[in-house]
């Protein structure tokens, strides 16, 4: 089991490079899945995916493919409706599943979908992928899938929460309904707040909720320590060259922080230096064309060379990927930098 976690900034090719990463351990043997959280879904385009299906096998004919490769999208509605079938009795299951509220909870809360992006990992291995490459929302949205499903868990597990999720009910339709406005004065305030007939439905519906949410806190825990897990997780950050002094600073920072392992620096698009043995009598534009062209890449090689040494010892994996002559759509483009990026 290994998971591999591809954070950057926007634009810096993070989506290409984690199918591309998914692709050559694909091709070496392994069942992988590479998840896009990214609500901007660009895996379809990069793995060209033609299926509707949020979950699909990738066709690797005419690769030397070992393993499997599996693309899939993150759907907000799907996991938390698997979530509920799976940690919920089949009778609660069906009265969350058809409450109002829970509508409003998948397509209206924000942060359902760093909340269910933690979960959707959980759900991948339990289906039994060895390997497992997450695509992130770009720069500092990345960390909210893993800062909110914490805050979720502390939230779930404090003991007033936990106290309304169970005495609702019992509160609610008893003769204590109408004698306790002094003793459930928590009730009452709120009540105060919002209306009475919608805090009512709110916490009717969490107190049939208050199950699974507490499940899910309880599997969030345990897949933030597999993400906490060096032999397990390794974070990688994707940048390009003349930002990779940044982004490095930023992430490294940012993940150290917060106790995740940083497993590689990817510096993409690095622009190649020219042969030396390019005639000297080129005509005016071509020769000034190509001048720029080694001045962009010269100052490419260094602040690779500046960057790399800064972190050399600190990170593991300090990987210069080319930049590629053609768009990267399909399987066919990623392969051509599957060997540059290499296995996890």
């Amino acid at each position: 089991m290994r998971i591999r976690i591809f954070v950057g900034t926007g634009g810096v090719g993070k989506t290409s490079l984690t199918a591309a990463t998914g692709l050559q351990t694909a091709l070496d043997g392994g069942k992988c899945l590479v998840l896009t959280i990214d609500p901007a879904w660009r895996l379809r385009t990069a793995l060209n995916l033609t299926s509707s299906d949020l979950q699909q096998k990738v066709d690797l004919a005419g690769l030397p493919a070992k393993g499997e490769l599996w693309a899939a999208l993150l759907d907000v509605g799907a996991s938390l409706d698997r979530a509920v079938r799976l940690y919920a009795r089949p009778k609660q299951a069906e009265t969350v599943l058809k409450h109002p509220i829970y509508h409003i909870l998948t397509t209206s809360i924000a942060g359902m979908q760093e909340l269910m992006a933690v979960e959707r990992i959980g759900q991948a291995l339990e289906d039994g992928f060895e390997y497992i490459f997450v695509d992130t929302a770009p720069a500092r949205h990345a960390f909210e899938f893993l800062d909110k499903p914490e805050f979720f868990v502390q939230l779930v597990t404090f003991p007033i929460v936990k106290l309304i999720g169970r005495t609702y009910k019992l509160w609610e339709g008893s003769a204590m309904q109408k004698l306790s406005h002094k003793a459930f004065e928590l009730y009452t305030r709120v009540e105060e707040l919002l209306g009475a007939s919608l805090v009512r439905e709110i916490l009717d519906f969490f107190s049939v909720f208050q199950t699974v949410a507490e499940t899910y806190a309880n599997r969030a825990k345990r897949t933030l320590r597999l993400l906490r897990d060096p032999r397990v997780t390794g974070f990688s950050v994707v940048t390009t060259p003349f930002k990779a002094g940044r982004d490095a600073d930023y992430f490294w920072s940012q993940l150290r922080d917060r106790r995740f392992s940083v497993e590689s620096l990817i510096v993409n698009r690095v622009w190649p230096a020219l042969q030396p043995d390019l005639p000297g009598d080129l005509p005016t534009a071509l020769g000034r064309t190509v001048a720029w062209y080694q001045d962009v890449s010269q100052g490419h090689q260094r602040s690779l060379r500046a960057v790399f040494e800064k972190y050399s010892g600190k990170i593991p994996k300090l990987i210069a990927v080319p930049e590629q002559s053609q768009d990267l759509h399909g399987v066919e483009a990623l392969y051509a930098i599957a060997k540059s990026v290499g296995k996890p």
